[in-house]
């Protein structure tokens, strides 16, 4: 009886956490969506629509559980990102269209120094170990 009551358990937190994992990725695509219409703007309001909604889903994703492993540095990478939206704004505020789009393509570089923390290892780093 315990036996079937721990894989309950272990099933319900299994589903759980690959729900949540789901919606963290479903927020990501969010985000990547409306960045690219943010670089893409051709207004300064446009962009700074794209830029709220953008740093919403940013903050939404702060929220979720990320592996202990990584969790600081998830969170960290979201910081600099959110730090690197509030640039860009001062740009815009300036009214520097183009230099805040150029500001915008450094959270592009942040995405993937941070997304390289949540990939699973290669076979090879399985096989091998880490560099």
């Amino acid at each position: 009886m315990i036996k079937v009551i721990y894989a309950i358990i272990f099933f319900v937190s299994t589903s759980v956490i690959a729900n949540e994992q789901s919606d963290l990725n479903k927020t990501m695509k969010k985000m990547g969506h409306i960045y690219k219409l943010a670089v893409q703007s051709e207004t300064k309001q446009q962009m700074q629509v794209h830029l709220d909604e953008f740093k919403l889903l940013v903050r939404e994703s702060k929220a979720f559980n990320f592996k202990k492993t990584v969790a600081s540095e998830s969170l960290t990478g979201l910081e600099q990102v959110l730090e690197t939206v509030a640039l860009v704004e001062q740009r815009l505020e300036s009214g520097e269209l183009d230099a805040a789009r150029q500001k915008l393509l450094e959270v592009d570089k942040l995405r993937k120094k941070y997304h390289e923390l949540h990939e699973p290892p290669s076979f090879w780093e399985l096989l091998f170990g880490n560099k």
